[in-house]
């Protein structure tokens, strides 16, 4: 008999995850949540997320060790203040560089919140 044909469904794995945390006078809570399926394709997904609201809010993947916001990868608009969600990211990111995620108000250069993704 040959063997099955049938596509093997992909894993999704956690492959790493950061806790919401708010900046100066903005809120912001929820989890930050790296998903793989083992195919090189990631998404960073937020659950039980809450922010405040605010003007042009993007996410970002920042990396930590320049101490600002000024190298980053931009992930897209926020999708919303409030709910889970998900942002693709791009192939190649490599997540010990860019270990933190800002949600950031692009309008005012303002951060409204962040979470350290540690690996899972």
């Amino acid at each position: 008999m040959p063997p099955s044909s049938v596509p093997t469904e992909p894993v999704i794995v956690t492959e790493a995850a950061g806790t919401f945390t708010g900046s100066g006078r903005y809120s912001t809570a929820g989890e930050a949540v790296v998903l793989g399926n083992g195919t090189g394709q990631r998404f960073l997904r937020f659950e039980n997320f809450e922010t405040s609201n605010g003007p042009d809010l993007n996410v970002y993947l920042v990396n930590s060790s320049t101490g600002d916001v000024s190298d980053y990868i931009d992930l897209g608009d926020l999708k919303g203040n409030i709910g889970e969600q998900n942002y693709e990211i791009p192939e190649g990111v490599d997540l010990s560089v860019y270990d933190t995620v800002w949600i950031w108000c692009v309008r005012f250069s303002s951060g409204f919140g962040s979470a350290e993704l540690m690996p899972a």
